[in-house]
């Protein structure tokens, strides 16, 4: 007979006979004041899919989750805590290590997709006490793996507990999709109390850091007190779970699906998609729909850029985990090395990896595999560079699936690389330039500030002197290439001695704009001028070069601080919703980089559907000598025009 006030529950679950989140997890969860939940491991992603079940917690009733959890570590992460000594040295690194996870779900909230929903609820849980989370470390020996312990127990209100152990996770895989099990014991039923108290006691001491062999961290208290700054204030509801039943389309992103078909069609090329309209999206519609076909039995992603590596791996890790194809995601770039394991069987398997390392993949692989996989560059112009063009001439053919994809795929004056990216991977399929994109709604429309700067007798000497190298060399029989002139005199222009002063005067008029404002300087030296003249206006800026941390693109991402400094490395592949400006101090005279540049500011911001981005540029007048128009006039001739598109204007056709 079951007690009054409890749901009915059997002692035993399993998929196939039964429906674990229907018949168990949900009725518990609807029912229990009191959750505690030990479960090993979790990425991000992972614990924004266990979110996802809690769909209850989110909505009505008044039940709190205690949750002990072990954060899924990196090769990296686990050679090094296995390499400190000292204790005291291991909790900094364990921290770190928690902080990056809750970090990761922080800069999340501005996405407007599922992700971003599931940061909404999970920081909501949070700051309002309803989620308290806790991880933990093995150490139960010298080399310990991972805490895997999967135990729950459900406190009800009338005193009743129940408990489980088992292989399943409150993700909507560990519901539903795997084939999972549970044991369940109810301290109402005659024999089982003892189980249910043994259950209760084992997790209690793990909570309170009392279980021999394990370390479990509380998250710091800076970390949660950003978590509690960025939540939302009001409850943000998940919908009830019914997979079977798909969101209406937003017709914006239609040009994803004709996308799609073309590739489909196609099999190998190119799609040209303007920056923020949904590369990464999608390419992995494509890949689900060649794996539903049974097309493939693996992929390969190759770009360059760390910050672009990491961001496409986690949401490859979010659509695997999101009803992908659960198959295994392997890294192989900066810390992460699993080239080996991706080759030794690369069955229902991906690979993010640096284009560098591609050659030595694509060589281990063989026939049989390659012919049943995909491969995929994202940015692909940089695929054109002579190095790789030497490396892996004639090594795509073997894939039957090639995409390229990127903003602007052409390279500015290299006819070679060109070449050899239409080669390997095939022409043109699809094209969604920058226009269409405004006039659709699927990037903002946006204001150009064009400020004229002209040059300084500094800067004139610095012509002269590039002249005259070209006539040294010249004279010592190794002249200069057209491309060697060209780019020491567009870094003149780039640098120019007048931008900085110019670009104040402007700020203390608009001092706002540089609330999340990213200025492009060509240099770091040039970019020391501009933080010396930002210390009169703001606090709040950072740096973003080779050597600085990724944390500073975290802080700005989080809104910490109001402007990042910084050269090449955030041109591509970074989403950053709230960014309302971009400063260009130095710009290219070909549209790759400043399509690029431009594109950070122009995301459509879900929580300002408003948003009305800002394009500050430098421009220097026509010279009574010029022949035709300097680079900085056909920016802004270009500029100008795009920045006139409006939402719903025929370039939507």
């Amino acid at each position: 007979m079951n007690a009054p006030g409890v749901p009915e529950l059997k002692s035993h679950y399993r998929s196939g006979k039964d429906d674990l989140a229907a018949d168990f997890f949900r009725p518990c969860l609807r029912l229990a004041t009191l959750y505690r939940r030990a479960v090993g491991y979790f990425s991000t992603s992972a614990l924004l899919s266990w979110t996802d079940a809690l769909s209850r917690v989110a909505m009505d009733g008044e039940l709190v989750v205690h949750m002990v959890a072990s954060p899924e570590l990196s090769p990296s992460d686990a050679a090094a805590l296995r390499d400190l000594d000292a204790p005291e040295r291991v909790a900094q690194y364990q921290a770190i290590i928690v902080e990056r996870i809750l970090d990761e779900i922080i800069a999340l909230l501005g996405d407007p997709t599922d992700s971003g929903r599931l940061a909404h609820v999970f920081t909501w849980l949070v700051a309002n006490d309803r989620l308290q989370i806790k991880f933990a470390f093995a150490e139960h020996v010298a080399l310990p793996g991972i805490f895997h312990e999967k135990i729950g127990v459900f406190d009800f209100p009338n005193g009743s507990q129940a408990a489980f152990t088992g292989s399943a996770n409150e993700t909507r895989s560990g519901h539903s999709r795997n084939y999972e099990s549970i044991d369940v014991y109810r301290s109402w039923v005659q024999g089982e109390e003892e189980r249910v108290a043994t259950k209760a006691e084992q997790f209690d001491d793990a909570w309170n850091n009392k279980a021999a062999g394990l370390d479990v961290l509380t998250p710091s208290t800076a970390v949660l007190s950003r978590l509690r700054e960025r939540a939302p204030r009001q409850k943000t509801p998940l919908a009830e779970e019914k997979p079977e039943q798909e969101p209406a389309a937003d017709k914006r992103w239609l040009h994803q699906d004709e996308a799609v078909a073309a590739f489909l069609e196609g099999a190998t090329g190119i799609l040209e998609m303007a920056t923020g309209t949904g590369k990464t999206r999608t390419a992995l519609k494509i890949l689900s729909s060649l794996i539903a076909s049974k097309s493939i039995d693996g992929a390969i992603v190759a770009m360059d850029g760390t910050d672009l590596l990491d961001q496409w791996a986690d949401e490859l890790e979010q659509w695997n985990l999101a009803g992908g194809p659960r198959w295994l995601i392997y890294r192989h770039y900066e810390r992460y090395h699993e080239l080996g394991e991706f080759a030794l069987d690369p069955h229902h398997a991906l690979i993010v990896i640096s284009r560098g390392q591609l050659r030595k993949l694509i060589d281990r692989l063989s026939g049989a595999a390659k012919a049943r996989m995909m491969i995929i560059h994202d940015e692909v112009h940089g695929l054109g560079t002579p190095s790789l063009v030497d490396a892996l001439r004639g090594r795509h053919e073997a894939f039957p699936y090639r995409a390229g994809l990127s903003a602007t795929p052409d390279r500015a004056y290299d006819q070679d690389g060109n070449a050899f990216i239409g080669t390997e991977l095939g022409p043109v399929l699809y094209q969604f330039p920058l226009e269409k994109a405004i006039s659709r709604g699927v990037l903002s429309e946006f204001d150009y500030l064009p400020l004229s700067y002209d040059l300084t007798p500094g800067d004139r000497d610095r012509l002269q002197a590039i002249y005259s190298k070209k006539a040294a060399r010249l004279a010592d029989g190794n002249p200069m290439s057209d491309e060697e002139i060209w780019t020491d005199i567009a870094k003149v222009y780039k640098t120019a001695e007048m931008k900085p002063a110019i670009f104040e005067d402007y700020l203390k008029a608009n001092p706002s704009v540089l609330d999340r404002c990213i200025l492009f300087v060509e240099t770091k030296e040039y970019g020391a001028r501009i933080l010396e003249m930002l210390h009169h206006h703001t606090h709040l800026y950072r740096t973003y070069y080779a050597e600085d941390d990724r944390d500073h693109l975290v802080a700005f991402a989080r809104g910490e601080i109001d402007c990042l400094i910084t050269c090449h490395r955030i041109s591509q592949g970074i989403d950053i919703r709230s960014l309302n400006t971009v400063v260009l101090f130095a710009s290219a005279r070909a549209k790759l980089e400043t399509i690029q540049r431009i594109g950070r500011c122009l995301r459509i911001d879900p929580l300002r559907p408003n948003k009305r981005a800002l394009v500050v540029d430098f421009v220097r007048p026509a010279s009574p000598t010029d022949t035709i128009p300097n680079a900085d006039q056909e920016r802004c001739a270009w500029l100008t025009a795009l920045s006139a598109v409006r939402k719903g204007d025929e370039h939507g056709a």
